[in-house]
């Protein structure tokens, strides 16, 4: 290897590794475009001589920014208001500030903010969800940054996740509407192809429905966007099967106020017709008509114990260790016996 010049360039970092700057600089940029073997030994030269890209030695030097980034997938759900405002709470306590930035669902988007947080050399990242391209890991990694995945556990044990288990709320609120003796149930959920959660709600969903022998029927199961009227529209689709469900899991509470809202659209009543429950526990389910039963997601809790969680490690270099949060199904008026079981209550 030749000696390292005073300031490391791009080009001389190319010619350690034996490859081109253009592939530097597209392992800094898009990680996940590069062989995994030379993704790894651009890399490790990286780390190894502390470079950093397009000048910025000023923002990677060893001062601390006192910033740590946060990785949203959407600003419009007033569940991630209160995630938010958990973290900032406990920052600000220890003298941090908080750079939030909404992924709007795109990994593009998210996978160019993580580039960014990097470069400006954040203490530390939360995620949400753990399904990203390793790469994007290794490089948070390689340049030292702590980080904690928070609304998903992860399957990896590498991968420090602070969340509750998706699928042991989703399979609570199913096995609910099973033990009040409905059969048909049907599934409003996220995007599950670029939704880990909502992938994790519908997986649970299906193994509760194989436990009990309800067979899985694909016509219950409508993925969207979400959205209120988008969901209603989801709702009244299922609503008019020639055997509709005679209850809806949604897998978030816009959801479920979509589906509310469809049965009062067609007369339909709520929970004599049809129950509903849903996922998030936001502050209007307590008082729309009925109110609506739901998964209590620990939002408040979650987000102080991530941000304690990167303080620790941003200030007393104390590796990020899982947790799991517990959530709580709470009952309320949008649920009752299915018809059947109602008559044979009788």
């Amino acid at each position: 290897m030749k000696d390292k010049p005073k300031s490391v360039t791009i080009r001389w970092l190319a010619e350690q590794a034996g490859v081109s700057v253009a592939t530097i600089s597209r392992t800094l940029r898009n990680p996940d475009t590069v062989a995994p073997q030379t993704r790894e030994r651009v890399l490790k030269l990286v780390n190894r001589h502390q470079f950093v890209p397009d000048g910025r030695a000023a923002t990677f030097s060893s001062q601390r920014t006192g910033v740590v980034g946060l990785i949203v997938p959407t600003i419009s759900n007033s569940i991630y208001a209160e995630f938010t405002e958990a973290i900032q709470s406990r920052l600000q306590a220890a003298d941090l500030s908080l750079l939030i930035a909404n992924a709007n669902y795109s990994a593009d988007i998210e996978r160019e903010i993580i580039r960014k947080l990097i470069e400006s050399r954040v203490e530390g990242v939360i995620l949400t969800g753990y399904k990203r391209e390793p790469a994007l890991y290794e490089l948070l990694r390689h340049y030292r940054i702590p980080f904690v995945v928070t609304w998903s556990l992860s399957p990896k044990a590498s991968i420090p996740a602070i969340s509750f288990d998706n699928r042991a709320a989703s399979a609570e609120a199913t096995e609910m509407l099973i033990k009040l003796g409905h059969r048909r149930i049907g599934l409003i959920c996220g995007m599950t192809t670029i939704n880990d959660r909502a992938a994790q709600r519908r997986e649970a969903y299906r193994s509760v429905l194989a436990r009990y022998k309800i067979p899985y029927d694909p016509e219950l199961v409508s993925e969207q966007p979400f959205e209120i009227e988008v969901a209603a529209e989801a709702a009244t689709r299922l609503l008019s099967l020639a055997n509709p469900p005679t209850a809806l899991f949604c897998a978030n509470d816009i959801q479920a106020l979509g589906a509310l809202f469809a049965c009062q659209r067609l007369n339909i009543r709520v929970p004599k017709d049809v129950s509903i429950i849903g996922f998030d526990d936001l502050p209007i389910t307590r008082v729309v008509n009925p109110p609506l039963s739901s998964v209590h997601v620990p939002a408040k809790r979650m987000g102080h114990a991530a941000a304690e969680a990167l303080i620790d490690a941003a200030r007393k270099n104390i590796p990020v260790k899982s947790q799991i949060i517990a959530t709580e199904l709470i009952m309320r008026g949008s649920t009752m016996p299915a018809p059947a079981a109602q008559s044979r209550l009788r």
